[in-house]
Formats: structure tokens, C-alpha cells, sequence
């Protein structure tokens, strides 16, 4: 009896075993005999260069022409989306008159990081990224590069081309509003250890004081409400949108061109998980940016992303405070996107390609393709995409064998 029960065992898991071999040779076939006419596509609309290269641009002219908001979404973490980032705004800059840079920094980081701009104290630098909300990029040698190489750009340019950044993310270095608030004029002296009610009446304080400076009553006003949004915990995407919406109105940047860079979430023009991100909220609101917005999205192969080791489970962790992470979006085990062998079968290994998504004779509205994911345990977040046949994004930007961001311990 106990050997017919452990037969039927042994031929119930190898069933289980060919079911899923079949079934996941089934699928690879199916997504490879239906790919032709994607890969066609994808070859006619992309621009291929080797990692070390840059992109000419030339496929996006028309639409950087027609466009007043351009947004790109990195997963954070890479080395090759921070190099594209300095590029492309270098880039835009000449090309297209950008002259902001919206930037996923709270208000007072965003003006201390104007500040480094201008005098290029890289203590400035390592005080705005300490509490950064993206954790890749603290003490990390290639983020910091980024911002340097900015900085540098910065002081090539003459006084009518200079640029500056807008940062819009909610509170994300309480000790910086602080001292921030501190250092205005008249002010008297704030504790570090302050409460957010001892920060609010400074601030009530110094708005009679400056009844007469409208800029600075906005300055004062706009800190303010940043304080309460935190201590009410408001969600972060309306945040975002609400600093957005206010300095967009404030800096009367309409009908200018801006420059964006996020995390890749925030640049999706449509809902996902059932809410709006950023881009969504802006195209939605009365800005008028309802179809002048471009979105630009990074999709890795075989690449590495760096990790603060105690951010992961333990199994996934390697010695030291960081690990060097594999990530594929053609992994089934961790996400596979739909769709995805189809990229590499037009482009070479460490290679990196401007694929546009938006042409007229795009094959990939309404289809499951680049907007169904697979996941067969589930370590991270899915994102579900839900206004099905919407374009989330115009352009994306695939990359084979990126290496890591890498931390400055490492080095």
C-alpha cells in the first residue's frame, strides 16, 4: 500500500514537472511564432548604439517639438539610465530650450541643489543626497558623478542659459526645513529638535514679517503646507502633484518646455494599481498639459542594480552593505514581461536602443504585449496596468548588460 503511495507521489510530480516544461515551452513558442510582425516593428522604430555610445535623438525630434513636458522613468539603481539622464538633458537643453529640471527632490533640497549649481561646494551635494528618497543614490559614486556633471554643465553656460531645479517631492530631510525656515532674516532661533507646531508658528511669524514680499510670503506658504501634508501623512503621488501643480503656476512655466526625471512609476500617463501616478494627475488637471506630455521609460536586461543589502531578504543579500542584484525583465521566476524576447531578438548584447512606441503603425495598442506581466514567485510589486490600449508611455529605452550604480564603498 505504501509503495502504490509513493508511486502515485512520484507520478503526480513528474506530471506536474512536464505540465510546466510543456506549458512553459508552449508559451515561449506562441510569444516567439506571433513576434514577427513586433520585431519588424520595434527594428523600423528604434535607434540601437553599444553602451559607451549616445543617442542621436533624431527619432524623437517631432515629438520633443510638440511636447512641453518631458518626463523619463528610471529603475533606480543602474548605471546606464544616470549617463542617459545627463545626455539627454544636455541635449534638450541646446536643442530645445529646457531650461527646469523637475527633479525628485523635496522643495529645500531642490534649492540647496540650485545653490550647488551655482557655487559647485560639493558638501552641498553630499548634504542634499544624505536623505534622499531614492536609497540607491545615497553614497553612491555614480549618482553623485550625475549631479557633478550637471554642476559642470551648469558653469560652461552663459547668464541667459543657465538652468535650475524644481524639486517637488514631499519632506524628505526634516533637519533641512528646519534650518531652512532658521535662516531667514529676522528669524529667531529655532531648535533642531523642534516640533512641526514650533516650525508652523515660526513660519505664521515670518509671514507678518515679510507681509509685503510676495515671493517670499509664497516661499513661506509653500514650506507650510509641505509641513502639514507630512503630519497629515498625505499619499506621496498627491504631494507631487500638488508641488508640481504650485510651482508650474508660480514660475508661470506654461508654455515652456520642462524636463522631468523620477522613478519610473511617476512617469506613467495612465492608472496603475488602480491609481494615478503623477504624469496621470498632471494630464488630468487643468494645466493644460493634456496631451503635450511625453514619457520616456527604462526597461533592463541582464543588467545589475544596486541595493542596500539590509533592503532585502536575507537570501537575496550579498556580504557587505550593498549587493550587486541581477535583473532581467525576461526572468519568469521574479517578472517577465510580455513580449520582451521580441527587444532581444533586434538588438545586440550591451547595447542600448530609443525605441518609440507611438507610431502610427504601432502594433502594440490593445494587446497584451509590453503590458501583461508574469511572476511565478512573487518577491516584488506587479504593476498592473489599467486603462488597457492608453499610451502609458510614448518611448522606451531598453538596455542589455547595464551594470550597477555603483556605491562608493566599492570603489
Amino acid at each position: 500500500m505504501i509503495k502504490k503511495f509513493f508511486k502515485w507521489i512520484f507520478k503526480l510530480i513528474v506530471g506536474i514537472i512536464l505540465l510546466i516544461a510543456v506549458t512553459y515551452g508552449g508559451f515561449h513558442l506562441w510569444e516567439y511564432a506571433t513576434g514577427g510582425k513586433y520585431v519588424e516593428y520595434l527594428e523600423a522604430n528604434s535607434e540601437t548604439i553599444k553602451l559607451e555610445e549616445n543617442f542621436s535623438y533624431d527619432l524623437m525630434r517631432s515629438d520633443l517639438e510638440k511636447n512641453d513636458l518631458i518626463l523619463v522613468g528610471e529603475i533606480h539603481g543602474f548605471h546606464e539610465p544616470i549617463v542617459f539622464d545627463v545626455d539627454f538633458f544636455k541635449y534638450l537643453h541646446k536643442n530645445h530650450g529646457v531650461r527646469h529640471y523637475v527633479v525628485e527632490l523635496d522643495f529645500v533640497q531642490g534649492q540647496l541643489m540650485n545653490e550647488y549649481l551655482v557655487t559647485g561646494d560639493q558638501d552641498i551635494l553630499k548634504t542634499v543626497l544624505k536623505k534622499w528618497v531614492v536609497v540607491q543614490g545615497r553614497n553612491n559614486q555614480d549618482y553623485f558623478d550625475k549631479y557633478v556633471a550637471l554642476q559642470q554643465f551648469y558653469g560652461t553656460l552663459p547668464e541667459t542659459e543657465k538652468f535650475k531645479f524644481i524639486g517637488i517631492d514631499r519632506i524628505q530631510d526634516y533637519d533641512l526645513i528646519t534650518e531652512y525656515v532658521e535662516n531667514f532674516p529676522s528669524s529667531d532661533s529655532i531648535q533642531k529638535a523642534g516640533t512641526t507646531a514650533t516650525l508652523l508658528d515660526k513660519i505664521d511669524s515670518l509671514s507678518i514679517s515679510y507681509s509685503g514680499n510676495e515671493d517670499t510670503l509664497f516661499l513661506l506658504s509653500h514650506v507650510k503646507e509641505n509641513l502639514l501634508q507630512l503630519a497629515d501623512k498625505v499619499n506621496r503621488e498627491a504631494v507631487l502633484f500638488s508641488n508640481f501643480e504650485k510651482l508650474f503656476k508660480q514660475y508661470k512655466l506654461q508654455n515652456r518646455k520642462l524636463y522631468g526625471y523620477f522613478g519610473l512609476y511617476h512617469v506613467f500617463q495612465y492608472r496603475v494599481n488602480g491609481a494615478d501616478p503623477l504624469a496621470s494627475k498632471i494630464r488630468a488637471s487643468d494645466l493644460n498639459l493634456d496631451g503635450k506630455i511625453l514619457s520616456i521609460n527604462f526597461l533592463m536586461n541582464d543588467s545589475y542594480m544596486v541595493m542596500p543589502s539590509q533592503e532585502l531578504p536575507e537570501f537575496m543579500r550579498e556580504p557587505g552593505p550593498y549587493t550587486r542584484m541581477p535583473i532581467s525583465a525576461d526572468n519568469m521566476l521574479f517578472m517577465y514581461l510580455v513580449g520582451i524576447k521580441d527587444f532581444n531578438r533586434m538588438t545586440p548584447e550591451s547595447s542600448k536602443s530609443l525605441v518609440k512606441l507611438n507610431a502610427e503603425d504601432s502594433p502594440y495598442s490593445n494587446t497584451i504585449r509590453m503590458n501583461q506581466a508574469i511572476q511565478l514567485l512573487p518577491v516584488t510589486d506587479l504593476l498592473e496596468f489599467n486603462d488597457k490600449g492608453k499610451p502609458y508611455t510614448q518611448y522606451t529605452i531598453f538596455v542589455r548588460n547595464s551594470d550597477w550604480a555603483q556605491p562608493m564603498e566599492s570603489k
